[in-house]
């Protein structure tokens, strides 16, 4: 074996040298060509039959070094790195540097007069968007819609010039080159596209794992998203993400590199954090800043970032503290985060330096964030533990402890105690066999049930029960139900089977009191309850309730009109129909939902759309106080003056903290007496059209709704989804013709309009009433919706591929629908984001996969708007549930890649799917989900209210 050994170093470096100094071989052998004139021409060509192997001595050239052995020379010599990859390299040493005009394949000139070809139509597309974007720029904002909205018009459209920059040259084999040779601007957006894919593909991904690894999320922050690559530098040392530096290394400021991807300079705060710091006295562990600087200027091409010698602008406002970490104590985790503040806006540094020194505060980053208003693009963490240098490293700086040795202590076994004691005394049992609660004894008037024993005992529990310990709690008006009741079917069938969950019980209380007495009995008993009023939602969280109580409210409507004509009190059980209808009466409106069969209340709590949007806003910016039954059963009256923690709470939340029973809400004139409907109809071959039309299309606050739908309509076609689009203008015929004519231009296949519709009669018009297909119970629907900023249409070709693939690989779903809702946003950015817990203010489309198959027994009385109908139809199954996951998370994807580059998942609370994250919900601004985890562990501390999106 050891000869074997001495003989194989020298014949490997034999093979691999003679493998490079025969590449005509290699080439010849892979070579093919269009023609065979093509073939001719290119056999004529020559190839040079050696490479040049530079001999020892001679200085190495970067560009053409082609083998481990030869980098590892440069390293040694030159301390360079090779340019490119290896194959271009070993191309450049063994062919002569012609121009690529002058390269002799037919193959290669054809590919590149195609791309020549496409790089001139994307060149005219941005001439004719520079002209776009200064003809609005010419235009008074009032001509507009306000100066907010040009502006937002103004970026989109500047976005939209970028990514055509992009396209022009993404295929350019000169920028190609110029890329992989490092040799590319980062002033031009193809390098900075190029740059930040580069880093996603491999860096990122390392970066996120350590991130993941090390729990800095949740420790530190509940979510991160980075988009610019930082890079850590102490002296000559790089260091990659978790690595351990060695407190010698570590007690010089480090040098940063922060590399941002889009264009601009900025200014960016830079915080290092110890989250490991530990506290003897507490028995935990605390946070330490080691260094804070403010108003820090950094761009593409302006990336360095030393700590130790920052720039004459920016602010240290804590200096370097060198890591250290004491005897016998964990290994701690330096966190280096970088923070881009509002464009324009200087951070004043004393306010910060107060609270970096504050000995009481415990300084952390969200506290941070808060404070500079900021958001996270960078971060990057190494780490440091005990070693021979740590004592002389602390003692320079003057730091105590270095004398300390930490040592672990066993914990002390702490004696059982049971929990209250009285409520086990007065738990009762109820047997497998037994069919009624005849048997039972009683402690006391009330029967009290461990949450063990609920789920059993709640199948046996009698009407003649609840008769004798609820029936006589609640008022003459209120019903109760059990599985056994005739009514019973109706009273928990759901608009989607999906989330129907499991109900035992049934309540339908008359007034607040009865809401009340109905959860002190659930919660004396163990039994999980859920609110229905309009039975609308869809959220897999509902399926979680096993063996409940359902407290129905729909015997709860009433609505009356204050004397002023200012506000309406509305019931927790009134339905956006019966709302539209009584107010019409009087002549007035209010902000409500589209559909008819959803409640007024249940969509104003986690936010409400609707074509009055651009008008008066959310219906949550509506609510001027509301009644509220707490988790305990207690009744609370909420305002901006009363519990306005509460109130702040519902508005965007409150599934989570109560049930409203009642609810005051601002009613107005009707802006317009009239709408006026259009429905047009689009083939597939038309899609980039009319999502151009519609994303470059300004919308007034009189334009209320927008609608975009993929939908398979067998009178065009059982494979092929077509595209509806439904318009709603508030207005005179004058003023809504051009909107009409806008898209009537594109040469619809179908097309039907409504004219001069009262309030109470858009929703009929739209397919949205109470008796439409929309509204009817008895089938499986499931939503996968995103909160979208802009249309993309590449990405909105990929979901009408993707429903495509779907009908056609399972025509059993071919009712499966993609829905874009576009509603007048005037309304919704005029308030304050941060007044209410609805975090999506900043969203502009809703969009969302609605994946449906019937039951069969119901696809008789299902209508269907748009004059589309569908035939198969099947049970819902575990197998179809599969299936709507997969191809609804892959539509969300599809979306959101094509979205505002490094923007987050948002999703809508009342269309919510119930797989996304909490921060997806309800906002990724640390202080919202705080705040919100406060206020349920104030209100419902024992989480009763659950199942429904629920905050954790």
């Amino acid at each position: 074996m050891a000869f074997q050994f001495h003989l194989s170093s020298p014949f490997r470096r034999c093979l691999r040298c003679s493998t490079i100094r025969n590449p005509s071989y290699v080439l010849s052998s892979r070579a093919f060509w269009a023609s065979a004139i093509g073939k001719t021409e290119a056999s004529t060509e020559t190839l040079p039959s050696n490479l040049d192997i530079p001999p020892p001595g001679r200085l190495l050239d970067p560009n053409k070094v082609a083998t481990p052995r030869l980098e590892r020379r440069l390293l040694r010599e030159t301390k360079q790195q090779p340019i490119g990859s290896r194959r271009r390299r070993a191309a450049l040493q063994s062919t002569s540097n012609l121009p690529f005009e002058q390269l002799p394949y037919q193959c290669f000139q054809e590919a590149r007069k195609l791309l020549l070809a496409d790089r001139q139509d994307k060149l005219r597309q941005i001439d004719e968007e520079r002209r776009r974007i200064a003809k609005v720029q010419a235009t008074p904002p009032e001509l507009c819609g306000g100066d907010y909205v040009k502006k937002g018009r103004l970026v989109r459209m500047q976005k939209y010039l970028e990514e055509l920059k992009i396209l022009a040259d993404i295929n350019d084999p000169v920028i190609k080159k110029r890329f992989e040779d490092g040799e590319g601007d980062l002033n031009r957006p193809i390098y900075r596209y190029l740059a930040d894919r580069q880093w996603r593909q491999q860096r990122r991904l390392i970066l996120m794992q350590r991130i993941s690894q090390m729990h800095i999320v949740p420790d530190m922050l509940p979510y991160l998203d980075p988009t610019a690559e930082l890079r850590l530098f102490f002296g000559r040392r790089k260091v990659q993400p978790g690595d351990f530096v060695e407190s010698q290394n570590s007690e010089s400021p480090p040098r940063l590199s922060i590399q941002v991807f889009d264009r601009g300079e900025r200014l960016v705060s830079v915080v290092v954090i110890d989250p490991d710091v530990p506290d003897v006295e507490t028995d935990s562990f605390d946070s330490r800043c080691h260094f804070l600087a403010v108003n820090v200027p950094i761009s593409p091409t302006s990336t360095s970032v030393s700590l130790g010698q920052m720039s004459d602008d920016s602010h240290t406002i804590k200096p370097w503290l060198p890591p250290h970490a004491q005897k016998g104590s964990p290994y701690h985790r330096l966190v280096v985060f970088v923070l881009e503040q509002k464009e324009g806006q200087r951070v004043d540094p004393p306010g910060l330096k107060r609270m970096v020194e504050d000995p009481v505060a415990q300084f952390n980053i969200r506290s941070c964030m808060d404070r500079v208003h900021c958001k996270l693009i960078g971060i990057h963490l190494f780490r440091t533990k005990w070693d021979d240098g740590m004592a002389g490293v602390m003692q320079r700086a003057d730091i105590a402890g270095a004398d300390v040795e930490l040592k672990r202590m066993k914990p002390e076994k702490l004696p059982y105690k049971k929990k209250n004691p009285e409520r086990y005394s007065r738990v009762v049992t109820l047997a497998v066999k037994t069919s009624s609660l005849d048997h039972l004894k009683f402690a006391g008037s009330d029967l009290v049930l461990s949450r063990a024993n609920a789920v059993q005992s709640s199948a046996e529990i009698t009407q003649g029960h609840f008769d004798r310990e609820l029936r006589r709690q609640l008022s003459k008006d209120a019903s109760i139900y059990l599985s056994r009741s005739p009514q019973f079917g109706n009273l928990t069938d759901r608009w989607s089977d999906f989330s129907e969950g499991d109900i035992a019980v049934v309540v339908e209380p008359a007034t607040t009191r009865d809401v009340a007495a109905v959860i002190q009995f659930a919660n004396r008993c163990g039994l999980p309850f859920l609110a229905v009023s309009g039975g609308h939602g869809s959220t897999s969280a509902l399926n979680t309730i096993r063996r409940g109580l359902s407290i129905n409210l729909h015997k709860m409507k009433t609505i009356q009109i204050s004397a002023n004509g200012d506000s309406a009190r509305l019931g927790g059980g009134v339905n956006t129909h019966e709302v539209i209808n009584a107010l019409a009466v009087h002549g007035k409106v209010t902000a409500t939902t589209n559909g008819g069969c959803t409640s007024q209340l249940g969509p104003a709590l986690g936010g409400g759309f609707g074509r009055y949007m651009g008008f008066f806003g959310l219906i949550l910016d509506n609510i001027i106080d509301v009644t509220v039954v707490l988790a305990n059963g207690t009744i609370a009256e909420v305002s901006s003056t009363s519990n306005p923690d509460l109130y702040w709470a519902m508005k965007g939340a409150g599934q989570n903290f109560g049930i409203v029973t009642e609810a005051n809400f601002k009613i107005y004139d009707s802006p317009n007496p009239h709408w006026f409907s259009s429905e047009f109809t689009f083939a597939g071959p038309q899609l980039e059209t009319l999502f151009k039309h519609i994303g470059d299309m300004y919308q007034p606050k009189e334009l209320g709704s927008v609608y975009t739908t993929f939908v398979i309509n067998p009178q065009y076609s059982t494979t092929e989804p077509m595209m509806v689009l439904h318009l709603d203008y508030a207005g005179t015929p004058d003023e809504a013709r051009p909107w009409f004519d806008y898209f009537n231009d594109l040469h619809p296949v179908g097309t039907r309009k409504w004219e001069a519709l009262s309030p109470t009669e858009v929703q009929p018009a739209a397919g949205q009433d109470i008796d439409s297909g929309v509204c009817a119970h008895g089938h499986t629907w499931r939503l996968f919706p995103l909160g979208l900023k802009k249309y993309n249409v590449t990405a909105n070709r990929q979901v009408y591929d993707l429903l495509k693939q779907l009908v056609s690989a399972h025509p059993d779903f071919n009712n499966t629908v993609g829905q874009f809702e576009n509603y007048a946003q005037q309304g919704v950015k005029s308030v304050d984001p941060a007044s209410t817990a609805y975090a999506h203010r900043d969203d502009d489309i809703l969009v969302y996969v609605l994946i449906s198959f019937l039951h069969s027994h119901s696809a008789d009385r299902i209508k269907f708007t748009v004059n589309r109908s569908f035939s198969p139809v099947y049970p819902a199954s575990a197998a179809n549930d599969a299936i709507a996951t997969e191809y609804g998370n892959k539509a969300r994807a599809l979306w959101h890649a094509g979205d505002t580059p490094g923007r987050n998942v948002t999703a809508y609370v009342n269309y919510a799917n119930g797989d996304e994250s909490l921060e997806a919900v309800y906002g990724y601004e640390s202080w919202r989900l705080e705040r919100l985890r406060a206020l349920k562990k104030r209100y419902d501390p024992e989480n009763n209210f659950r199942f429904y999106n629920p905050i954790q």
